[in-house]
């Protein structure tokens, strides 16, 4: 990615009774594959090159993207990095070199934007992605430029951003990314070229971070950015020596390495920029030359790759909600292309209609489901 330097029905008894027991059963941190799949999904994409935001509602049944009435939305400001909060109610639009956020209300039937109020907010010159910790009470913006992370405190009425006390921490120099795991108890901190990962606990009351013993941890690959499975046991890495894999220790947010890591990147680049990885943590896609996909082992965390590939742009990657398309930006282009994901193998085919028109450069992409 250019600017990484520095992821219905009820009507009987008995079928609400089905539903709850399957609602217990599916994946936590989603929901519920089966709880959320009657509910819209929409896919946003920031283009850089217009300064706009283009939104489409998903298919949930073919991946097809369709624009959603009054798309594409004004940013106001350079469309880089584009997040949408874990409750899907609001997206925020990262300028990395202008130093603010923008912040929009998402209309939850019919996936519109609307700016809100006090938007945008002032951050750190060359800030990173935007994380947000599971309650979507906090959030947090790693700068590489005065090496910490920003902090806020996200308004659940508005999605206004308020720095906390504290903010900005102090972090590693070149810090390039923050990922919060799905308990919302720690931070990670990529630590760009010098290799580092910077583990925080992180204040449920306040938003605070406090650096864990043992922190920072060397990786010995230059790295982009990591991604936490759902299930908050593993973690990947993506970087110029491929894809560090790790264990996570729950309780004290500690990496260990698997076993076989760092492991190869599939695409002529030898780099990963980023991982992603699907809800139910069985496969795992990076995007370098091309797209790449992996079956993840559940017991050890490692990466076996899926037989063939897929053209891709250096733009974002990401995963819908049920885990069933994938969706790329076009890096210099003006297109998203779409995916379906096989269930059984991970391997990836193009959805028919795709790419689909987009704006100026959608580089950045994020799914929200109300």
């Amino acid at each position: 990615m250019k600017h990484m330097r520095r992821s219905p029905r009820t009507t009987v008894r008995l079928l609400l009774g089905l539903m709850a027991i399957l609602s217990m059963t599916a994946c936590s941190t989603l929901g519920g594959m089966q709880s959320t799949a009657s509910k819209p999904q929409y896919l946003y994409a920031a283009n850089a090159g217009d300064n706009t935001i283009s939104a489409y509602r998903i298919n949930s049944n073919t991946g097809v993207l369709t624009p959603v009435t009054g798309s594409p939305f004004a940013a106001g400001h350079v469309a880089g990095d584009i997040t949408v909060n874990p409750a899907g109610t609001f997206a925020y639009v990262m300028d990395f070199f202008g130093g603010t956020i923008s912040a929009y209300r998402i209309h939850a039937s019919t996936g519109a934007l609307t700016p809100v109020p006090g938007s945008p907010f002032s951050t750190g010159y060359q800030a990173s992605r935007m994380a947000i910790n599971p309650a979507s009470t906090f959030a947090y913006v790693a700068s590489s430029y005065s090496n910490t992370v920003a902090a806020y405190r996200i308004d659940a009425a508005t999605g206004a951003l308020a720095p906390i006390p504290g903010s900005p921490f102090p972090a590693e120099s070149g810090a390039l990314s923050v990922t919060i795991d799905p308990a919302g108890s720690f931070a990670y901190v990529v630590g760009g070229n010098i290799g580092t990962i910077s583990v925080f606990s992180m204040d449920a009351a306040t938003g605070a971070l406090s650096p864990v013993k043992g922190s920072p941890l060397a990786t010995g690959n230059a790295a982009n950015s990591i991604t936490i499975n759902s299930q908050g046991a593993f973690a990947y890495m993506a970087g110029r020596n491929g894809i560090s894999a790790y264990r996570v220790q729950t309780a004290t947010g500690a990496l260990t390495p698997v076993t076989g890591s760092p492991f190869a990147v599939t695409d002529r680049l030898a780099e990963a920029a980023s991982v992603v990885i699907n809800p139910t943590g069985t496969f795992a896609y990076t995007v370098g030359d091309t797209i790449s996909a992996y079956r993840i082992n559940l017991s050890t965390g490692a990466l076996t790759p899926v037989a063939g590939s897929l053209p891709a742009y250096l733009a974002s990657v990401v995963v819908n909600p049920t885990g069933s398309f994938v969706y790329q930006g076009t890096g210099g282009g003006s297109a998203v292309a779409a995916f379906s994901v096989n269930p059984n193998t991970g391997a990836l085919t193009p959805v028919p209609g795709s790419p689909f028109a987009a704006g100026v450069n959608p580089a950045y992409l994020a799914i929200a489901q109300p």
